[in-house]
């Protein structure tokens, strides 16, 4: 099993691959976008003679922006040893990856599908059962801070009623990458979601879609 660490009290949770221990004074949103970014890169990021992978994370300013800085590397028995940097953006939430030679900031090419600033925007539906097929429907997806309300706006012939209420909740980052619209955190790690699941439903910010059967 992997190990993924970030120094902290101990307050230990197991899930899939995931062990791990978190910061709650720390930006503790950042976590799921951390573990995001490390399922993305097992290929590289691994445990080094039975140390496991460890992140550090702390809080600071960069070109005027608000960034939670996480240090990724190993603790070895008389240093911390960090081998890949990476920033969160702290209002747009994109991951960026660090090149100390040049001192700047790469977007992350894997964290394309990111969440929207707070505002009303106007969304397909995308039907599981049609292929994603959205059949002229549309919703209204209002955005504030962490949460989102997904309202029907009559467009087509869905037996919903305008202005009936879709979906509501917090906006989470399932493991998967996808957004999902669930009731706690923990629901990043459902093993079904979307579609014709039963589970929360996914929102696809990208391509300006969510998800219904």
């Amino acid at each position: 099993m992997l190990c993924w660490i970030s120094c902290s009290n101990r307050s230990e949770q197991t899930s899939k691959e995931i062990q791990t221990e978190t910061i709650p004074e720390v930006s503790k949103w950042a976590d799921e976008y951390v573990f995001l970014y490390l399922n993305n890169n097992k290929d590289r990021i691994k445990e080094v003679n039975e140390y496991p992978v460890t992140f550090i994370k702390e809080i600071a300013e960069k070109n005027d922006r608000s960034y939670t800085i996480v240090k990724i590397g190993h603790s070895f028995p008389d240093r911390f040893v960090a081998d890949q940097v990476i920033y969160i953006d702290s209002l747009t939430k994109e991951v960026f990856e660090y090149d100390s030679v040049n001192d700047s900031l790469e977007l992350w090419r894997n964290n394309t599908n990111v969440k929207p600033l707070n505002g009303e925007y106007r969304y397909d539906i995308a039907f599981a059962e049609w292929g994603g097929k959205s059949m002229g429907e549309k919703v209204t997806v209002i955005v504030t801070g962490d949460s989102v309300k997904v309202i029907y706006e009559g467009d087509g012939t869905l037996t919903a009623k305008k202005g009936e209420v879709l979906a509501e909740g917090i906006l989470i980052k399932h493991y998967s990458g996808e957004w999902i619209i669930g009731e706690k955190l923990s629901d990043s790690q459902l093993e079904e979601v979307g579609g014709c699941t039963g589970g929360p439903a996914i929102i696809d910010f990208k391509r300006k879609r969510f998800w219904l059967c």
